[in-house]
Parts: structure tokens; C-alpha cells; sequence
């Protein structure tokens, strides 16, 4: 595959030989995953593009539509190593004034920082902002579903991997984004640096010339 081309892929990813994520229904089944809640579907892969990440996208550079595999990635082609410097310690008293009560073993949200509450004690709370995979090698099966060709399906494909929600709708060679979200009865804008990066590889990897946002 090759930098700029788009595959559709399914994939199982486990650590220390405990299923983390899937996208393969059958797979699910077969490993007995609870598929309640849950939507299984192929994911879009644009190469070269860190959709993925580092170990498993070389994996994917290098095979072919309908080809699967089993492969081994380091936790340095992974998530990295754990870094000392990404956990914290706090007052516990700043979180009695907000309301918040913290428990160990929970996730708790510190400004645009997501952690893992691993103690608490004497006053203070200790916080890891380490990626829960960071410092663990990984196994992957991939199967590569597709390659999606169409130019429109392709942008289609890179919308609703960057953004989720809304729509998209084409006329010739633009593109238009609707996003209409609404929180609690208030509308939010998306972060013009989130709309530049869905301009910018939707025009880059397709023939669209023109992306708007209708908001």
C-alpha cells in the first residue's frame, strides 16, 4: 500500500493476550465479547496519515487487499513507553471544592488531559496521564477488507473518521459538511484546526477541490 491510499481494515487487537479493541463481529463471537451497545465495522485506514498506529500502519503499508496476519508490535511502535513525566500528584482538597470525588482505578478528566487515578492518600491524589496501553507490546490479526477507490466515498470515509457525526454532501468537486451539534441546547463550533485537517486530506487524497463547513 501505498502513502495516500485509503483501505478498509478489521482488526483485533490484544494485550498481555487479553482482547482490547475489535472491529470483527464474527471475531467477537468467536472470542465471546460482549457485543451489546457495541457496532462492528471495518475501519478506514488513510496510509501514511497516523490513523493508525506506528507498528500496525507498517504492517498495513506492506500487504495486499484480502490478505490477513498476525503480528507482534513493540510498545515503541505502539503506544511508547511510560513516561514518569506524565504523572501527577494533587491536593485532593482542589477536588473536594469542585465536587469531585476521586476514586483509585478511575478515569478522571484534568483540563484537556485524560488519567488513571493510581493512589490516594495523606492529601494528595496521584494521577497517570500515561495512554492506558503505554509500555506494553501488542498483538494484532489485521485483515485488509478494501481498497476504496471512489473519490467521493474516499472523503466520505475521512469525514466520518475525523469527525463522527453530520453529514457530507458533494457537487462536482466540492464537498460540504454539515455539522449541526448541539450540547445540553447549545450549538458548538468545530475547532478551526480540526476543520483545516478535514480540508486538508480531503483535497490532498481526492480529487475534491472545495470543502465548506455549514454550521
Amino acid at each position: 500500500m501505498e502513502n495516500g491510499e485509503l483501505v478498509l481494515i478489521d482488526y483485533v487487537g490484544k494485550a498481555d493476550g487479553e482482547i482490547f479493541d475489535l472491529s470483527d463481529e464474527e471475531k467477537a463471537e468467536e472470542h465471546g465479547i460482549n457485543k451489546q451497545g457495541k457496532e462492528f465495522k471495518p475501519i478506514p485506514v488513510l496510509v501514511g496519515e497516523d490513523y493508525v498506529i506506528e507498528g500496525l500502519e507498517e504492517e498495513i503499508q506492506d500487504m495486499e487487499v484480502g490478505e490477513e496476519r498476525e503480528v507482534e508490535i513493540p510498545a515503541e511502535k505502539a503506544y511508547g513507553k511510560r513516561e514518569a513525566d506524565n504523572m501527577d500528584t494533587f491536593p485532593e482538597k482542589e477536588f473536594e471544592k469542585q465536587g469531585v470525588q476521586v476514586n483509585v482505578g478511575e478515569q478522571i478528566q484534568i483540563g484537556r488531559r485524560t488519567g488513571r487515578v493510581i493512589s490516594k492518600g495523606s492529601g494528595r491524589v496521584r494521577i497517570d496521564f500515561n495512554h492506558p496501553l503505554a509500555g506494553k507490546d501488542l498483538e494484532y490479526w489485521v485483515r485488509v477488507n478494501e481498497k476504496v477507490e471512489d473519490d467521493e466515498e474516499k472523503a466520505r470515509k475521512i469525514f466520518e473518521y475525523r469527525l463522527g457525526h453530520g453529514e457530507i454532501e458533494f457537487d462536482g468537486n466540492k464537498a460540504t459538511i454539515v455539522h449541526k451539534h448541539e450540547d445540553d441546547g447549545h450549538s458548538h463550533e468545530l475547532p478551526e484546526e480540526m476543520k483545516d485537517g478535514i480540508r486538508e486530506e480531503i483535497t490532498q487524497f481526492t480529487s475534491i477541490e472545495e470543502v465548506e463547513f455549514d454550521e
